[in-house]
């Protein structure tokens, strides 16, 4: 949070308690991301992907370590010009090597965008509503905000949590999904 932010965060508390309408509470909406059953089922995805990506990252890297010890044996024995060639060719193979690495890094993290992104607009929308439900003014975000101590009742984590987790299922289906499984069970009522 910028200087600037807090200054304005802190005049719009300022303004709002001195009306006696003040009502604030804080989620630490990255640890309700890891939490929610959707968050878990897409962390687990992501980590089987990252775990087989990096076992074949490990294969290629192991190759290229086992090249050069073969070179730094082989070296003294080598032309001059088979050397330079040699360690010209591991230098390419390193970079090369290096690029994948930062390559893998960034599709590692836009899957994880990808993958957790549709959680963050259903978490605000029950945020919302549970701001809405409790009469707050403010809501803080504990884990990007720099809300250094706050009492844990006021903390709707858990709630907001339990609520995710009651409207949306884990694999990406929604709450529209409940509302029509249960309009089939009410038709098959007699």
């Amino acid at each position: 949070m910028s200087f600037k932010s807090l200054v304005a965060a802190l005049s719009l508390i300022s303004a709002a308690a001195h009306a006696g309408d003040f009502k604030a509470a804080y989620v630490d909406i990255q640890r309700a991301v890891q939490e929610v059953d959707e968050g878990k089922v897409a962390k687990a995805k992501l980590q089987s992907v990252a775990d087989a990506k990096q076992k074949a990252f490990e294969k290629e890297q192991n190759t290229i370590k086992a090249e050069l010890e073969a070179y730094q044996r082989q070296k003294p024995t080598m032309d001059d010009k088979v050397s330079a060639a040699k360690e010209t060719e591991l230098q390419k193979k390193m970079f090369d090597f290096q690029q994948k690495a930062e390559k893998l890094r960034g599709e590692l993290a836009e899957m994880e965008r990808k993958e957790l992104g549709t959680i963050f607009p259903k978490l605000e929308q029950l945020l919302g509503q549970i701001a809405q439900r409790e009469g707050l003014t403010m809501v803080f975000d504990r884990s990007s905000s720099g809300l250094a101590w706050a009492p844990t009742s006021l903390d709707l984590t858990n709630e907001l949590i339990r609520m995710y987790n009651g409207q949306f299922k884990a694999g990406g289906a929604g709450g529209a999904a409940k509302k029509d499984d249960s309009k089939k069970e009410e038709s098959k009522k007699p």
